[in-house]
Formats: structure tokens, sequence, C-alpha cells
């Protein structure tokens, strides 16, 4: 179980974040949670990552969790990124020395993506894990709907739109519940937020993003779950093969059968076969 503390406090409000300690760990996992949910449901994933004595660390991204602003607006980009620059130092400072892997899970992956790109303290990281990340939708936005979106992310950033995730769509729901009726999980999304994570997407998956190539020989190990229902898989495809092609230190795994929360499985599965795999690859960085 985790503990928490106070990543960072501004006036306004905190970043939360969550703790799995480990006195001497031989790693440091900094997770970056999802759309809608908060750092606390990746005790699973964090304890296994325990269990094989590497640390882990999390946080509510903004507008998430208890973490300061409104629900759901997880914007601008430049300061969601900051902020996990400062998990980073964070981790950097609680266990010195240690190499840290970055951790991230579907708009999370698409933060972490980014982040491997042209985050501050990229380069500082010792590698990267993604899982089914935000790059494109298996159902996209209309594009009168997006146009919409994109203006009102000028006018008024912050206001929100429903998600309109189905709980069911996320995994085993024997692992995913308690999701919807879960005091600290919304599904809300703003304006900037939704345009930030798209936009970044599609510069990911054609390569145009910023990248200040200071992480391209750090490896990364990409997953999608083959039957996701929400952030589609072709996405995932086309970085990893573009990646490739540029020579990038990847591994890609499609997991057969499995949702969009690889690591809560799917109808047949739980999602331990992904854990496992995960932590694996982190023991041998």
């Amino acid at each position: 179980m985790y503990e928490n503390f106070i990543l960072q406090q501004f006036e306004n409000g905190k970043l939360e974040g969550y703790s799995w300690n480990v006195d001497d760990p031989e790693k440091v996992i900094c997770i970056v949670h999802g759309i809608g949910e908060y750092g606390g449901r990746f005790d699973r994933v964090a304890e296994a990552f325990r269990e094989k004595n590497m640390a882990v660390l999390a946080f509510d991204l903004r507008g998430h969790g208890k973490s300061l602003g409104k629900r759901g607006h997880c914007a601008p980009r430049k300061d969601v990124l900051s902020d996990v620059s400062t998990l980073i130092e964070y981790a950097q400072a609680i266990y010195p020395e240690k190499k840290l892997i970055l951790y991230g899970h579907s708009m999370g992956g698409n933060i972490v993506l980014d982040y491997r790109s042209r985050g501050r303290l990229n380069g500082e990281v010792a590698a990267y894990i993604v899982t089914a990340p935000w790059v494109r939708l298996v159902r996209p936005v209309p594009a009168l709907l997006y146009k919409a979106v994109k203006f009102l992310s000028r006018v008024a950033p912050s206001v929100t739109i429903g998600s309109e995730i189905n709980e069911a769509d996320l995994g085993n729901l024997d692992c995913v519940k308690p999701f919807n009726d879960h005091p600290l999980v919304h599904n809300r999304i703003s304006a900037l937020c939704a345009v930030d994570g798209f936009e970044t997407g599609q510069k990911l998956e054609s390569g145009q993003l910023e990248n200040n190539g200071r992480a391209k020989q750090i490896p990364l190990l990409l997953m999608h779950g083959e039957k996701d229902k929400i952030c589609d898989v072709a996405g995932s495809r086309n970085i990893a093969a573009r990646m490739k092609a540029d020579g990038e230190n990847i591994e890609y795994i499609e997991w057969s059968g499995l949702y969009h929360e690889i690591h809560n499985g799917g109808p047949q599965s739980r999602g331990d076969e992904v854990i496992a795999k995960a932590v694996e690859w982190a023991e041998k960085i």
C-alpha cells in the first residue's frame, strides 16, 4: 500500500504524491497516470515492482485526484511536462544515484512520450515504459466537434466536456473496479487538455514533435492491447515502426485479447503477464 506526500505546493493547491517506498532500491519507477484516474490506481502495478526491490513514485496530474485545478483540466502541456520534471527531481533527491524509469499509461503515455522527446530532464531517465498511449482514438472525434473544441481551447481553455470512458472497456472488471464510482475518478476533459493530447499524438505518430535528441537511444518499452477499445493500437504500431526505422532503442509488444488497461487485462486475463513483463524488462535496465 502507498503513502501519500505533497509533491509540490502552490498558492492555489498542490500536486498529490504516492510513494511505494523501498529502503535501498535497485531502481525507481515514476508513474504518470491516464485521463480521469489518479496515481493510487496503480497500486497493483507498483507492488509488483516493489516485490523486486524497486521503489515507485506517482502523482495526481493537474485536474485529477487530489491535485490542484478544475477536474479534467490537465493543461497547458508545458506545465504538465514541468510537473513530470518535478517528480523526477523528487525521485533523484529521495533516491540519489538510483536508475530512474519513467512509466506512462494512456494520456500518461502520451505525456511520457512527449517528455521523452523534449522534456527538460529526459536524458537523465534510464528507461521509459509506455502502455496504451493516447496517439489516436478508436472512435475519432467528428471534424466539426474538434473544430469547436479547438476554438474553445483558445478562448475558454478550462471548459470541460465528457470523456465517456466505459469501465467495461478498460480491462478485467475484477481489477478495474471501482472506477466510475470512485470519488477520485472523473469523466471530464478540458478543451485545452484534449487539443494538447490530440496534437501531441499526431506529431508523435508523424515524427514531427519537437525532439531535443537526448533520449533517442534511451530504452523504450512500448506495449498495447490488441483489443483496446479506447486508444487505437494502430497509433502505437506506427510509432514503433517509425522509431525502429530511425534506429531508436525501442521494444514493441502487442498483447492479444487485452483491453485498454493492459495491466488490468481483458475478459480472459487479469493483466498479470503484462505487469510481469514490465518488471522483468525494468530489472534488466
